[in-house]
């Protein structure tokens, strides 16, 4: 099938960059609005509420690469909001400013973004380690439709070359 009658139309190289900007912008708004929302003793929740969304801006991001002609610009932005939602939670937990929390919340709900966390990393590295095999083998199957494929006669004198040639003797008392 050639590339003019594929049924996926052509993709502008802009399109990673309005994905990226929309996003970027929808969750700046977002994130300040919130913000401001909530009055200064309520600050604890909106950073806690902003950073859950960014993980959830995080995983719309990393959905986008599908739809991106260059996965690349929407990955760095998954990146981003991933690593601010992670810093908004944990150091909010961590820091606790209007005492919400009591200590032994605070290691619980420690405990479970830091499997989150842990979570996220395996599942980039699974994925990481997924596209480099996935590399490997379109680089080989690309070598392999570039070669000629061999020909019957090729095979026929290859084995007749095999059934001539002697075969080393054997002696018959075994190894020494």
């Amino acid at each position: 099938m050639s590339a003019a009658s594929s049924p996926n139309p052509p993709r502008s190289a802009a399109l990673g960059g309005a994905i990226v900007a929309v996003l970027a912008i929808v969750g700046a708004l977002l994130f300040l609005a919130i913000y401001l929302v909530l009055p200064g003793n309520g600050h604890f929740y909106a950073l806690v509420t902003i950073g859950i969304l960014s993980l959830v801006f995080a995983l719309g991001s990393y959905l986008a690469q599908g739809i991106a002609p260059d996965p690349m610009m929407p990955r760095a932005l998954a990146w981003g909001f991933a690593g601010l939602g992670y810093a908004l939670l944990v150091g909010s937990v961590l820091v606790n400013p209007t005492s919400v929390l009591t200590f032994i919340a605070q290691i619980v709900v420690l405990i479970v973004i830091l499997l989150f966390l842990v979570v996220t990393l395996v599942g980039a590295y699974w994925r990481y380690r997924t596209v480099a095999v996935e590399q490997v083998r379109l680089e080989r199957r690309e070598g392999w439709r570039a070669s000629s494929p061999p020909s019957a006669l090729d095979y026929t004198a290859a084995q007749h070359e095999r059934d001539v040639t002697p075969s080393p003797s054997v002696s018959a008392k075994g190894p020494p």
